[in-house]
């Protein structure tokens, strides 16, 4: 049986508030393997977008520890989790946050570039992934230039461009319309698949939740 991709271990999680603290996560233990997705659910504020942030090391927790591919991410300095986070992390939002200069392939390679990948490789890896993600003639074509769906598609490719073990997603169906939602899973399903990385995503869509392995529920 493969290891866990990512484990938290009795992470607790809470925010100072003038004398008093706000509990966001108490506790929190799970495992996720390669090729498993896992969906957030809960009513606003009840700290899956916190969650996420704790696993991909943006925050740290008040108590517990996270692991990814068996490294403590805990245990690292702010630097040592930001040069961790850009080699296994992708990360994806309800909005696309595509720089608005760039064209979809410059967007895509930009990540790769960043962490030290030469650019006419990084550009190689963009253009692979535009064609994974079915945007092959949009190379040229800036975010203005491109729909909803196809920027959130070209959001999935820059985030896979440093090949990271895990796929986080914070609410990144939130802006399209049904028929963009079951194209954008059917897509995904299909490079976590294909990449055997973990997923897991934060969202209100039954249509997306149901379409994953395991369900958390925050309450």
């Amino acid at each position: 049986m493969s290891e866990p991709i990512i484990t938290l271990q009795n992470v607790s999680k809470s925010f100072g508030q003038n004398s008093s603290s706000i509990q966001v996560l108490e506790d929190l233990s799970l495992d996720l393997k390669k090729g498993e997705s896992l969906a957030l659910v809960g009513a606003s504020g009840s700290g899956k977008s916190t969650l996420l942030h704790v696993i991909c090391g943006l925050e740290k927790p008040n108590k517990g520890n996270v692991y990814i591919k068996g490294v403590n991410i805990t245990d690292l300095s702010t630097d040592e989790r930001s040069l961790f986070r850009g080699k296994e992390v992708g990360f994806v939002y309800q909005f696309h946050h595509l720089l608005p200069d760039l064209t979809a392939l410059e967007n895509i390679a930009l990540p790769a570039m960043l962490s030290g990948i030469g650019k006419e490789e990084a550009f190689e890896i963009s253009a692979s992934l535009l064609e994974q993600v079915n945007l092959n003639d949009k190379k040229a074509n800036r975010p203005n230039e491109l729909s909803g769906g196809e920027r959130q598609r070209v959001a999935i490719a820059r985030a896979m461009s440093n090949n990271p073990s895990c796929l986080i997603m914070d609410e990144p169906t939130g802006n399209l319309d049904k028929k963009n939602v079951e194209n954008f899973m059917n897509l995904l399903m299909d490079m976590v698949s294909t990449r055997e990385i973990a997923l897991i995503i934060a969202t209100h869509d039954n249509n997306v939740s149901s379409r994953l392995d395991k369900l958390l529920n925050l309450e």
